[in-house]
């Protein structure tokens, strides 16, 4: 009774309904975290279309609003999504009736021409207000806020994304952007902006992490809410900053969860007098599907299960993946790297070395057969085999940096390694600057970068000499060097084989047929005097 007669005045509700990091599962997934041996089915996209409508009915008859926000990496990371390079992600968000956008790293991964599509494709604005070309202006797929005025509330809704981008991206995907740094950025934009736009209601869409939105939230006064992405974190009811009120809401990932804040706004008074939240996990049998979405969805999933449905090889054990420790998964994943140039290429002239970035592999392999499917989960990124020669010393370095635990660890294969990260060492790397086109040198320039303490033990089974030369296998990602991994531009002579990281562990697991999880010992931390 209460709530009926505050609505009839001048207090009205706003319904702020949000997801992010979509990574395009429009489609049935499982809520394996809920039941490992049985999980529900979630309904993913078919169920976010039919509960948006149901709260815009309430919302019709409430006399409330409704805000549809989305924080962004769109469609890369599940077939359904990447088939259409983001197309159909952005048809169904359309037709769900999103109103704003974030950026997010992964929409930059299929390069700027895909971001520049997503931006046309959407109705609704994409924004990034600390994310400018190099004239400093915004970019032409993005505006740095938009500004909703209706119902009598004026909402600024501004967009941040991560100040570690460039060192996430392939360089050349950004090469006329830059990053403005998010705490000094949100200090200065933030009041200023409120003395241009004189918004009611504040509200951030971020692609930074929840620890980043935590300390953006305290450094600076006149943001409602944060509705963020990114960390990939489910927020079950909102985190208030200690500092400025401000609220904070974030909906774990994959489309599996619809995030619904209400806000209380007081009309006449300009002033919000509460803010709640929770989260909607929305399995097939709690939550119907929209007709039309599932009708949409059933042509595109026939689609990829003829060709992700087919079975490569077999699994004799669970295989795992971790971000700090050797795996089973990232052991596969180097071994097949590292069969591809000595068997495939040849190249068995120097002992060859694999490293991959952890964080790159997002799914496990689990014990059966193992479908190409399969594979794309577990390495969905567009990453290409590379190869160069680099020498003892500056290997020493590529890995100082994959274990200085600013993010997570490299996995390995060829090689034997202990590591310490307790205490940091700051180590001169020098580079070779060339000409994106010709290649010829355009100079040599130093980079101070921490490194952790590594001791190679050894090579192909053979002591580790920091005078030999070896043959270095990655993928493009980190060999091209965006932020500290410019480590890797060390290595020399650096082919692009052309050949996406998880075609190479098809034909692997295709030549093999049968594989069985395994842990060597190749990773061990523990405590070094170097």
């Amino acid at each position: 009774m209460l709530l009926s007669f505050l609505l009839a005045g001048d207090t009205m509700k706003i319904y702020v309904l949000h997801w992010n990091d979509g990574h395009g599962h429009l489609g049935y997934n499982e809520a394996f975290w809920l039941d490992r041996d049985f999980p529900p089915t979630l309904a993913n996209a078919r169920a976010l279309a039919y509960m948006v409508r149901q709260y815009r009915k309430r919302a019709e008859k409430e006399g409330a609003l409704v805000l549809v926000l989305d924080a962004a990496d769109y469609f890369q990371g599940d077939p359904l999504g990447e088939l259409t390079r983001g197309k159909l992600y952005m048809q169904v968000m359309n037709y769900i009736g999103v109103d704003v956008g974030a950026v997010g790293n992964h929409d930059f991964d299929f390069g700027r021409d895909i971001l520049d599509s997503l931006g046309k494709w959407a109705n609704f604005p994409l924004v990034a207000a600390n994310l400018v070309d190099t004239a400093g202006n915004p970019p032409s797929f993005a505006r740095p806020y938009v500004v909703i005025d209706t119902m009598g509330v004026r909402i600024l809704i501004f967009g941040l994304i991560t100040h570690w981008l460039k060192g996430m991206v392939p360089p050349q995907n950004m090469a006329d952007l830059k990053v403005k740094w998010e705490y000094s950025f949100v200090k200065e934009f933030v009041p200023k902006v409120r003395r241009k736009e004189k918004p009611d209601i504040v509200i951030g869409l971020t692609h930074v992490g929840f620890r980043h939105d935590k300390r953006d939230a305290d450094s600076v006064r006149g943001i409602d809410l944060i509705v963020g992405g990114h960390s990939h974190t489910g927020i079950i009811s909102p985190h208030f900053s200690r500092l400025n009120s401000t609220a904070i809401v974030q909906a774990y990932s994959h489309l599996a969860n619809l995030g619904v804040v209400e806000i209380l706004y007081d009309r006449k008074n300009r002033v919000i007098l509460n803010i709640t939240g929770k989260i909607i996990t929305m399995t097939e049998e709690r939550v119907p599907s929209d007709p039309y979405i599932d009708s949409l969805l059933n042509v595109w999933e026939a689609k990829v299960d003829s060709i992700y449905g087919v079975v490569i090889a077999k699994a004799l054990g669970d295989f795992t993946r971790g971000g700090f420790t050797e795996s089973s998964m990232g052991n596969l994943i180097t071994d097949a790297m590292r069969w591809y140039v000595t068997d495939i290429l040849k190249e068995r002239n120097l002992p060859v070395v694999a490293i991959y970035n952890a964080a790159g592999i997002r799914d496990n392999f689990k014990t059966g057969p193992i479908t190409r499917r399969d594979i794309y989960k577990a390495l969905p990124f567009p990453n290409t085999l590379m190869y160069g020669y680099v020498s003892g010393k500056d290997l020493e370095k590529v890995l100082g940096v994959g274990f200085n635990g600013h993010h997570a660890v490299f996995v390995v294969s060829g090689l034997k390694l202990e590591y310490d990260n307790s205490t940091l060492r700051r180590e001169t790397v020098r580079v070779v600057i060339r000409d994106t086109i010709t290649y010829d040198s355009l100079g040599v320039k130093e980079y101070i970068i921490p490194m952790a303490k590594v001791r190679i033990l050894e090579v192909g089974g053979k002591p580790f000499h920091p005078d030999s030369t070896y043959l270095l296998v990655s993928n493009d990602y980190l060999m091209k060097g965006g932020g500290e991994y410019v480590v890797f531009k060390t290595v020399r002579d650096q082919k692009d084989t052309g050949k996406r990281i998880s075609y190479v562990v098809e034909d692997y697991l295709k030549s093999v047929k049968m594989v069985k999880p395994k842990l060597e010992g190749r990773i061990k931390k523990r405590k070094l005097r170097l």
